[in-house]
């Protein structure tokens, strides 16, 4: 299997449990690389006007990618976690 089947499958691995089309869409995005994480977090939060539901998504995402680190998949491991910063840093802006 090709590096980008391989990163296919685990972003599809990832989103298992992420049922919002939207919120799913943008972090497919998100996580291949087409968007950058605080894009894709503002999209989030324009297209579903739900700070609780982004945060959901980007935690389950945030402990699905723990099993992930074995794969050795280091570019969408830093991918996940540079969009969980900034969930935790914008926190209390998305909420207001």
């Amino acid at each position: 299997m090709t590096r980008a089947g391989r990163e296919e499958e685990a972003i599809k691995r990832l989103l298992l449990g992420i049922h919002d089309e939207e919120i799913r869409e943008i972090l497919i995005k998100c996580l291949n690389g087409t968007i950058s994480p605080s894009a894709a977090l503002k999209r989030m939060l324009i297209e579903t006007k739900d700070a609780v539901a982004v945060r959901g998504a980007v935690d389950d995402v945030t402990r699905r990618a723990a099993d992930l680190s074995r794969s050795g998949d280091s570019l969408l491991r830093d991918r996940v976690d540079d969009l969980t910063r900034l969930v935790v840093e914008n926190e209390r802006g998305m909420n207001s």
